[in-house]
């Protein structure tokens, strides 16, 4: 059991965890904690917690260090800032703050869940428009605005992590340009596919203002909507390669780790030896010189991973020095997610280093029972839901401006429930350049046409890229 304040800041001010359940005390209250909802190694750290008489809780804990207490002074002034606007947030129960650490005892609420788009878009669209009115017209704004921190509780949206709750200065609703930034940062939140439901909302959010909306209106929100979109793409990326709720990170002279947290602390893997242990009895998908892929068990999760070898001390000489192919598809499959585009989920990229030299890597990534597309297609003709999947990777893959550089059939996978996932992401790049993105989207074209030999196929293919933006 945690008795104090002091226990409370050695546990945050570390990147290890009390083994779950634990017990912890505070103000002469006793709560068991069952699960980390967000985790901000050194910082804060926020739990699930069943107090004495059953009652289901969230537990925000602040390390006693200068950023984590503006938080915690940060998130009561949001708790007080939205108290007279009519949305709904969590109860706050009781406030700690003592010199060992600072700590936020909220009502849980039960049965919620992060806000999604699903079947009924019509009517969370309307939650979020009704949300985001009342929030800008009563001055108030989420500045770190995203899906985790609004929740689904029956017909209403509850707004959670109210320490990013800002004010307009006048206590007047929010001038225009900072109302469409606000706005232009949650939709970067959602996929490209689903920006089509979203832009609707648009129209609907201008007449709840009383804002005439016109088509330059909307351009100028597109553009305010690519820029969030940028920026949130860089920060999520930047997550992939440091310590964070999401992402296990581990530099040392012996090797860079990067992980999904739970899958890590999972697999109990302590080096490279673990990891070629892995290799031995593994299912071979793939044996070649400059790769070797298997198929594994770790984790209690089938997966794939794929080491990149080392040919020669040539090879190894002019690999050293460039961040590794396995930090690559770290990267890339990371985005994809990020973009909403299938791809087969990353679990973790591994480096064996010498100091700073690299040497062999590996990336480990979710295992599903799939086909590849050539097989798959030597059989029968698409079907259209296959046909609008791949238009769909080719067309936001072309928005994102990255070409894939390797796009031949065997690299588009069609699993058992009709999901095609595109993977072998080693290759794949991002580009400022609008005209080199072009010349590699018409590149990942060609690439995809060759594959066909049927004549057929080859030309049923070539008429649906045609449709794309771009020409062959």
């Amino acid at each position: 059991m945690l008795n104090n304040m002091s226990d409370i800041y050695v546990i945050i001010s570390t990147d290890s965890r009390p083994q779950l359940p634990f017990e912890l005390q505070l103000e002469q209250n006793s709560y068991q904690c069952v699960q980390i909802l967000r985790d901000l190694p050194e910082r804060r750290l926020v739990m699930k917690a069943v107090d004495s008489h059953g009652k289901n809780v969230v537990i925000k804990l602040f390390a006693n260090q200068a950023k984590a207490q503006k938080d915690f002074e940060r998130e009561l002034q949001g708790v007080d800032a939205v108290k007279p606007v009519a949305v709904k947030t969590p109860n706050l129960l009781f406030s700690v703050s003592e010199p060992h650490g600072s700590a936020l005892v909220y009502d849980f609420i039960e049965n919620s869940q992060t806000f999604h788009l699903d079947s009924a878009v019509p009517q969370r669209l309307a939650l979020l428009s009704e949300l985001m009115l009342t929030l800008h017209s009563g001055g108030i704004y989420q500045d770190d605005i995203h899906l985790d921190n609004l929740l689904l509780s029956g017909d209403e949206i509850v707004l959670i992590d109210l320490g990013s709750v800002k004010q307009s200065g006048d206590g007047k609703a929010l001038d225009k340009d900072t109302s469409l930034t606000n706005l232009a940062r949650l939709f970067a939140q959602f996929s490209l596919q689903q920006r089509s439901h979203l832009m609707p909302l648009l129209k609907v959010y201008y007449e709840g203002r009383g804002w005439h909306y016109s088509a330059d209106e909307q351009q100028q929100f597109s553009q305010l909507l690519d820029k969030a979109w940028q920026q949130r793409k860089t920060q999520f990326l930047k997550k992939c390669f440091r310590p964070c709720t999401m992402t296990y990170y581990q530099k040392n002279i012996h090797w860079q780790v990067a992980a999904k947290r739970d899958f890590w602390q999972q697999s109990q893997l302590q080096s490279v030896r673990d990891i070629e242990a892995l290799f031995a009895g593994a299912q071979v998908l793939k044996a070649g010189n400059t790769a070797t892929v298997v198929r594994t068990k770790l984790a209690g999760r089938e997966v794939v991973i794929k080491r990149y070898n080392i040919k020669n001390l040539g090879h190894a000489i002019s690999r050293c020095w460039r961040p590794s192919r396995a930090a690559a598809s770290w990267c890339n499959a990371n985005l994809l997610v990020f973009s909403g585009i299938p791809t087969t989920e990353p679990l973790a990229f591994i480096e064996k280093r010498m100091g700073p030299l690299r040497q062999t890597a590996y990336f480990i990534s979710e295992y599903h029972e799939a086909e590849e597309l050539l097989d798959v297609y030597q059989q029968r003709m698409p079907t259209e839901s296959e046909v609008s999947q791949i238009q769909t990777i080719f067309s936001d893959l072309n928005t994102m401006q990255v070409g894939h550089g390797d796009m031949k059939a065997q690299n588009l996978l069609l699993d058992k429930q009709g999901k095609i996932r595109l993977i072998d992401l080693d290759a794949m790049r991002e580009y400022g350049n609008k005209k080199q993105a072009i010349m590699a989207h018409l590149q990942d074209k060609k690439r995809f046409l060759k594959n066909w030999k049927n004549p057929e196929l080859e030309a049923f293919f070539r008429v649906m890229l045609q449709g794309q933006n771009t020409r062959l």
